[in-house]
């Protein structure tokens, strides 16, 4: 027998997957939105800068028909996440003749991975305190029982002021919802290169704010030395350097490399368990020096 939940919920992915009565296929246009310039595409779907009747600046994310699932859970956490300072917030939602589409801030700084783009790397200092924002802002959510499985620079968008906003929550996870697992065990959601072990292997019951923690040191590591920690010229290599552990040692500083190994440490139990324990040890690195006291002239 199917529960009545599951009615429900397949009542929405088909009111999803069905493009709208009466709207006409558009280019230019999503829904009352104007689309100025494409900002970019993935597995997901294609984002857009856009404008709304009233001229403000928006971020439109049409995401692929087979994604409907994960349009749903998106919006879905992204409104319990709407008072959550460093989250992107959503502004609307809806469909159009191309699938489902979600409005979303408009980050006049971009992602992060532009901003790699632009600069390749940046000094050690900025790195840690861009990422201890993040890691505040991930933090609260932690709190909450909601891990977010895919953070890689992609992910990451910089306000007009610099300050970082948390994107894509389409991959992320309620810990305390049994039933809502997109996947089944044993296979592997996420980007490679920014996976910690348990996720590459599909084993849920070993997720939680740890599995974050190891994907925002990749993050870490990625802004200081300019390249990610773990790499392969296929899927299957990359995915065996994450489990071998090997990282190339940080030379900027000792104590930099030591917060980044812990993070990035094959066994969960090693790292920090949530974001509030990296935030704290990355504001450690960032704090001056206690000062010494002055040396007493002998009597």
């Amino acid at each position: 027998m199917i529960e009545p939940d599951a009615y429900r919920r397949l009542a929405e992915l088909a009111w999803v997957h069905a493009p709208p009565e009466g709207d006409t296929p558009d280019e230019d246009r999503v829904g009352r939105y104007q689309l100025v310039e494409r900002l970019g595409a993935g597995a997901a779907g294609v984002v857009y800068h856009a404008v709304d009747p009233e001229g403000h600046a928006v971020a439109i994310k049409i995401l692929r028909r087979r994604r409907g699932t994960r349009y749903l859970r998106e919006v879905e956490l992204l409104e319990r996440t709407a008072q959550r300072p460093g989250v992107v917030a959503l502004l609307d939602a809806g469909r159009c003749t191309r699938g489902p589409y979600l409005v979303l801030e408009l980050a006049e700084g971009g992602s992060l991975r532009s901003v790699l783009s632009r600069r390749q790397q940046l000094p050690w200092d900025e790195a840690v305190r861009l990422v201890a924002e993040v890691a505040e802002c991930l933090s609260d959510l932690h709190q909450d029982g909601i891990i977010h499985r895919d953070l890689k620079p992609e992910n990451i968008l910089l306000q007009g002021d610099g300050r970082p906003l948390l994107s894509d929550f389409g991959l992320a996870k309620d810990l305390g919802d049994e039933d809502g697992e997109l996947t089944a065990a044993g296979f592997a959601l996420g980007t490679v290169g920014y996976m910690a072990p348990e996720l590459l292997d599909g084993r849920r019951d070993q997720l939680g704010p740890w599995t974050d923690v190891f994907a925002l040191g990749a993050v870490l590591y990625e802004l200081v030395a300019g390249s990610p920690p773990f790499q392969g010229k296929t899927l299957n290599e990359a995915a065996r350097s994450i489990k071998a552990g090997k990282v190339k040692s940080l030379s900027q500083d000792p104590a930099l490399d030591a917060v980044v190994r812990t993070c990035l440490a094959t066994d969960p139990v090693r790292r920090y368990p949530s974001a509030r324990e990296l935030g704290e040890a990355l504001r450690a690195l960032l704090a001056p020096p206690p000062e010494e006291p002055p040396a007493q002239e002998p009597a």
